[in-house]
């Protein structure tokens, strides 16, 4: 049954989820839930939406099945190590299906997501030292022709819908806005002097494991690609996103899971043209934002479908 009239477009309120992490540890500096508001917000999930498969989407778009009233699809990102100690045993105690995206580098090779590297940078707490850092870079790259410190202000000095402009200055530069040999050394002395030299220990505590994303896999949870790297796809070549592409499905093949037809869900929810024709072409049937919006359900946008972050919800079970 389904509460969409004949003839309407079917909708769906597709849920982001980044961080779920216990009270302590490396994973706790980064911005997110602690494991009490997952279990609160997953309870009002509940109690007035239907949680459905990331799938069921597919089937309702091509005609092959309805949606039930309120249908709901949680998605996790970037397949952090809380997925499976916290968010895995309630998502299974009350049959809740849901979508896993992990990045390979990081479950599979041991790497520090930039994107966490990053949050890890910020949670030192020294934003004006880390600014200075990034100016000085800018500096020493505009006595060579490149970029001045005004250029950057003027693009990245502004507040974004959870952060203020200090911190949206200092993510949009070193996540992609400064030159890339710029913004890699910059990032990885930062991460060294602030957070830990130790990388592969660092991923080792905060993402999931080959072992346990085949068993999320074999509990009938879904597992898709993220990305190889992590990396926007619209700002590589053709070539360099087919890499990136073909490299995000090693997850998959680690989870046991099949490589058509599969899920993707974009790094920063960035996509391009060339993006979806090489998704298409390798039996993608479904893609994924962050543009946040109710999902209007249709073969023609499975592959750029929008999703609300948790923070959009309320996080009480009595909401």
């Amino acid at each position: 049954m389904t509460d969409c009239p004949a003839g309407a477009t079917a909708t769906a309120t597709i849920v982001m989820y980044h961080v779920v992490h216990p009270a302590r540890g490396l994973a706790a500096r980064l911005k997110g839930l602690d494991a009490g508001a997952f279990r609160n917000q997953l309870s009002y999930i509940r109690a007035h939406y239907t949680p459905v498969g990331l799938f069921d989407l597919v089937e309702a778009a091509n005609g092959s099945a309805s949606l039930p009233p309120r249908p709901v699809v949680l998605t996790f990102d970037d397949g952090y190590a809380g997925h499976w100690n916290v968010v895995c045993p309630l998502l299974l105690e009350t049959h809740t299906p849901a979508a896993f995206f992990p990045v390979a580098r990081s479950t599979l090779d041991g790497c520090v997501l930039d994107v966490n590297k990053i949050q890890l940078i910020l949670a030192a707490g020294h934003v004006e030292a880390i600014i200075g850092a990034i100016d000085a870079a800018v500096d020493r790259e505009a006595g060579s022709g490149g970029a001045s410190r005004e250029h950057y202000r003027a693009r990245f000095w502004q507040p974004s819908r959870w952060d203020p402009p200090e911190v949206v200055y200092v993510k949009r530069l070193l996540q992609h806005g400064l030159p890339e040999r710029v913004r890699r050394t910059l990032v990885d002395d930062l991460f060294s002097r602030l957070v830990s030299a130790d990388e592969s220990g660092v991923a080792a505590e905060l993402y999931l494991t080959p072992d346990q994303i085949r068993e999320m896999h074999g509990a009938g949870l879904t597992i898709g690609a993220h990305g190889d790297r992590h990396v926007r796809l619209s700002t590589l070549t053709r070539e360099q996103q087919a890499a990136e592409i073909e490299g995000a499905l090693r997850v998959l093949d680690a989870a046991g899971a099949a490589r058509r037809p599969f899920a993707y869900c974009y790094a920063s929810g960035d996509y391009d043209a060339d993006a979806i024709e090489l998704l298409r072409a390798r039996d993608c049937r479904i893609a994924l934002t962050t543009r946040p919006e109710v999902a209007h359900i249709t073969a023609d946008t499975l592959l750029t479908l929008p999703r609300l972050d948790t923070n959009d919800l309320p996080p009480g079970g009595s909401a």
